[in-house]
């Protein structure tokens, strides 16, 4: 039965998260505490297996049956955070679409730096966690799912080159989003989509116009 609430519950927030709307505030207050303490946490090297909800708990300042209100355990959290922002890339991308595949990249830059900047605090600390944490993988693979899905579309690439061009635009993305965000002042974030854009472009059109075999060097 605790289960099936949690279950309705995280559907519920999946979705007003997914659509820029927001929970009411004594919920959002409580995911706020949550999920800054497990990113700091993560942030100082611990890894989920090795962080108990006790502790977790005490480092946000709610008690137990406040996060199993949410959550069945820290892996769970760890799932529904990397959700959380695939279903926003998601929706971004749903809500915008685009007409012309030279507006991909950009859309893609865009979509991220909307769902960042919804909640510059928390993904603040998101980005100092390593690149091979449990999260940071979770995430770029629920974010890249879209980005072959669009890149496909307006591209009309497959197996190898697609993979490589989602990688490639998706990890560049995130990374210069992250050069972005520690300017001190940021420039205007459009300075940087506008390059993203002409560099990812530029490569995947290349692509989608060479029409000599997919093999690669090395293969």
């Amino acid at each position: 039965m605790a289960s099936k609430k949690r279950q309705q519950i995280n559907s519920k927030l999946t979705a007003i998260t997914a659509e820029g709307r927001k929970p009411d505030k004594r919920t959002r207050d409580s995911l706020k505490r949550i999920r800054n303490a497990y990113a700091d946490m993560l942030g100082e090297g611990a890894d989920p297996g090795s962080i108990s909800v006790t502790e977790l708990a005490a480092r946000a300042n709610v008690d137990r049956k406040t996060f199993y209100n949410y959550y069945s355990g820290i892996y769970e959290l760890d799932r529904a955070i990397a959700a959380e922002i695939g279903d926003a890339f998601r929706h971004a991308i749903e809500s915008s679409p685009v007409d012309a595949a030279e507006q991909v990249p950009h859309l893609f830059f865009k979509a991220l730096a909307d769902i960042l900047n919804r909640d510059m605090d928390f993904y603040g600390r998101l980005f100092r966690i390593g690149e091979s944490s449990t999260l940071s993988r979770s995430i770029m693979a629920a974010v890249r799912s879209e980005a072959v899905r669009v890149i496909r579309e307006k591209y009309s690439l497959e197996g190898r080159r697609l993979e490589l061009s989602a990688d490639f635009i998706i990890a560049g993305c995130i990374e210069v989003y992250r050069r972005w965000y520690t300017q001190d002042p940021r420039p205007r974030v459009e300075e940087y989509s506008d390059i993203v854009s002409i560099l990812c472009f530029g490569g995947m059109n290349m692509l989608a116009k060479n029409t000599a075999p997919e093999e690669l060097p090395g293969r």
